[in-house]
């Protein structure tokens, strides 16, 4: 499980908190020798603070939003939502799903969130 400073410290780190990545979500899989394997993957459209859970959750509504709208939103709140969780919500059908790492792809400009089965 990772948390919203765990998140901007990776951004920082590694993307120098460049506003213009696209977020994308990969679920893993992990198989019968212990590795994890890309089953699929989805560009995240929406962001949501639920402060009753304590979460950050990344879905997909349709929206166009990049790592400005996502640094923009988390740099509003206060300090103790720095350890909010950081979630994949698929929909209100599916469990949320905590993300298990941070990622990225320089090329194709994508801030990428782990998440697993």
């Amino acid at each position: 499980m990772r948390y919203i400073i765990d998140m901007i410290d990776d951004m920082r780190e590694n993307i120098q908190n460049s506003e213009e990545y696209t977020l994308l979500a990969i679920l893993l899989r992990e198989d019968d020798s212990k590795n994890f394997q890309n089953t699929g993957e989805k560009a995240i459209t929406s962001l949501y603070i639920d402060h009753d859970a304590r979460e950050l959750q990344l879905g997909f509504l349709d929206e166009n939003i990049t790592t400005k709208n996502l640094l923009n939103l988390v740099n509003s709140l206060e300090m103790q939502a720095m350890m909010y969780e950081v979630v994949i919500k698929i929909s209100n059908e599916h469990p949320l799903m905590p993300v298990i790492g941070f990622g990225e792809n320089h090329e194709q400009k994508q801030y990428i969130f782990f998440v697993t089965t």
